[in-house]
């Protein structure tokens, strides 16, 4: 047989302290919305974040296309179609009138008789983390095959 030994007596005083603890739940909603509000601020924050480095990722991305897109109609026929492809890219990223990216640099490279692509790459223009000195960095690349017409009397090369 299992006889459970009595508890011993608690204070009095100890009692009403409890009770009351019990009781009284003042001021609980506030310390709750202190503790979660960082965390809330914080996931708002990286929404935030995410949606700029997403909208500037698409502004160097199509700024990179223009550039290919002149640097795959060139390379085969202009011997500077680096620098236009690389002017195309910044003049089509200035008609964009954004401030997204901080700085725009485009990097036009390939071989001019096959494939030629532009690497569009920049620092990202906003931050809401600003306070912990992050170097956000956005770098697309565009490219593809150079486009020639090739004659049949020409023995195939590009005319």
């Amino acid at each position: 047989m299992n006889r459970r030994r009595p508890r011993p007596p608690v204070p009095a005083w100890a009692r009403s302290v409890w009770a009351g603890l019990r009781r009284d739940d003042r001021g609980s909603n506030v310390v709750e919305l202190a503790i979660l509000a960082p965390g809330f601020l914080a996931i708002i924050m990286l929404i935030v974040q995410f949606a700029l480095w997403f909208n500037a990722r698409q502004a160097a991305l199509a700024s990179a296309q223009a550039g290919a897109q002149v640097a795959r109609e060139d390379a085969a026929t202009n011997g500077n179609w680096q620098g236009l492809a690389q002017q195309a890219s910044t003049d089509y990223f200035d008609s964009l009138n954004t401030r997204l990216l901080g700085s725009l640099k485009a990097d036009a490279h390939g071989n001019p008789a096959t494939q030629v692509y532009v690497t569009v790459q920049g620092p990202l223009g906003y931050s809401v983390f600003n306070f912990f000195h992050l170097k956000w960095t956005v770098t697309e690349t565009a490219g593809g095959p150079v486009e020639c017409f090739r004659p049949a009397a020409g023995g195939g090369r590009c005319g």
